[in-house]
């Protein structure tokens, strides 16, 4: 399986914020992070569950464009259930081209990010402004070689997605946040209420977009790619039980689709994020074994603890549909 992450830190002061706040490992939270007070859900939440094998993981292929496949499958997913139709397959070629020409970083702050890689707001942004567009007419390019090599076709799609612009709900953050047309940018506080937040997202039907920075592990592999996280879909942070020692957080990061929540009574702030990767069906490809430890039981997605999107989550980005007549 060939991996690459597309994303780092949101802000030059994300990961010292995230550092500073961080409980130190030998007394897990206890002080320094504190815990979210607001009741956990009694029930589970599963906004992908229902459509099953019409809507399998896919698979970035190495590029790191981990940005535009977590918001085309938070797109594709609320307008589906939106719809009640099996989701739509839209183009995350389309919206990764449509960041890097049409809503860059300035040239310090592209330095700092993985070849290739964006931001959430810079999504945030595109589909605001430019839509989304059928994956037919824009299909995904394994090798990177999209519509930038070709700019009359990129003119072409980008005045047709036009029409299939999409509102934003919420975008998070920590640290400053350039300027957006969004109604408000919500302040991240690391170890506060950012699990609390995500799951209210959830409970209103709207799947997250989140981004979380890498640890590095003994090895030298990143928490998301060591064999057992690679087999099971269960990606730990430091504060996780039974986690090996991590160094970190580092600056570079990695975005996914959060479709849900299981509660669990031994995981401290009271369950795990099933999330939706980009890696294939590789990724977790023991989660549908019966002896597996992964509770979400479908290859090509994962879990983080509560814990773990409570003290790391450093941006995260909240769509919402439109009504028939194309108004929020």
């Amino acid at each position: 399986m060939n991996i690459s992450f597309g994303s780092r830190a949101p802000s030059k002061d994300a990961v010292d914020t995230i550092r500073t706040a961080r409980t130190p490992r030998a007394t897990p939270r206890s002080g320094g992070m504190p815990t979210i007070t607001a009741p956990m859900p009694p029930e589970e939440i599963r906004l992908d569950q229902s459509f099953g094998h019409q809507w399998p993981a896919r698979d970035q292929f190495g590029r790191g464009t981990c940005v535009a496949f977590a918001t085309i499958a938070a797109v594709e997913l609320l307008q589906a259930r939106s719809a009640d139709m099996p989701p739509e397959r839209l183009s995350e070629q389309f919206l990764h081209d449509t960041i890097i020409h049409m809503h860059p970083l300035g040239d310090a702050a592209a330095a700092e990010v993985p070849e290739g890689g964006v931001l959430l707001h810079q999504a945030l942004s595109a589909v605001q402004k430019h839509g989304v567009f059928d994956a037919k007419i824009a299909p995904y390019k394994p090798a990177g070689i999209g519509f930038n090599h070709e700019p009359e076709k990129m003119a072409e799609v980008l005045n047709t997605g036009t029409g299939n612009t999409v509102d934003i709900h919420a975008y998070g953050t920590i640290g400053d946040a350039p300027e957006l047309n969004v109604a408000s940018v919500e302040a991240i506080a690391p170890g506060e209420q950012t699990a609390e937040t995500l799951l209210s997202f959830l409970r209103a039907d709207l799947p997250v977009a989140v981004g979380l920075p890498l640890f590095r592990h003994a090895s030298g592999l990143s928490n998301w790619t060591t064999p057992s996280a690679i087999r099971s879909g269960i990606i730990l942070c430091p504060e996780d039980a039974g986690a090996p020692t991590f160094e970190g957080p580092r600056t570079d990061g990695h975005v996914v689709c959060v479709t849900g929540f299981i509660p669990d009574p031994a995981e401290p702030l009271g369950g795990w994020f099933v999330f939706r990767n980009s890696w294939g069906l590789e990724f977790a490809s023991h989660a549908n074994l019966p002896d597996s430890r992964q509770m979400s039981g479908t290859r090509g997605y994962g879990l983080l603890s509560a814990t773990h999107v409570n003290n790391y989550c450093w941006e995260y980005l909240v769509l919402k549909s439109k009504d028939p007549e194309g108004t929020a």
